[in-house]
């Protein structure tokens, strides 16, 4: 249930002259992941929207590793690491698809649960995110 792998391959959009990946891109890369996973959870956009909720980058903390190239598969891992009252810390990293060794990027990304006037709101009491809590504990 804590674990979430996302498959992408690399395309030209995502890299410099050099064809190697720009470095936000990797960020780029984690929010995809996440949203991916938060919907095949359903907890997606929609359903945030209903709850009157938003999840806006709070913190980032990234650490690149070895460089990814143009058309080169890789695999973002995602993990929960905690779940606060009003805040998701996410621990991610990325790999080369082919080698489960071959750490390219690894970042811990926290977010923040705001209202519509992106105040700090509760996380709410959906049965996922229940489900999340009991798993970490």
């Amino acid at each position: 249930m804590n674990l979430f792998t996302y498959t992408l391959r690399v395309h030209v959009e995502d890299t410099d002259f050099a064809g190697v990946v720009y470095h936000s891109n990797y960020l780029n890369f984690m929010e995809r992941a996440r949203s991916e996973w938060f919907a095949l959870l359903g907890f997606g956009i929609e359903e945030q929207r209903k709850e009157g909720i938003y999840f806006p980058l709070r913190y980032a903390n990234i650490e690149f590793l070895k460089p990814a190239y143009l058309h080169q598969t890789i695999e973002v891992v995602t993990t929960i690491k905690s779940i606060g009252k009003a805040s998701i810390i996410f621990d991610q990293h990325l790999r080369d698809a082919s080698s489960n060794d071959k750490i390219l990027c690894k970042a811990e990304i926290k977010l923040a649960c705001v209202d519509k006037t992106f105040r700090p709101r509760a996380l709410p009491d959906v049965p996922i995110i229940a489900t999340i809590r009991r798993s970490l504990t």
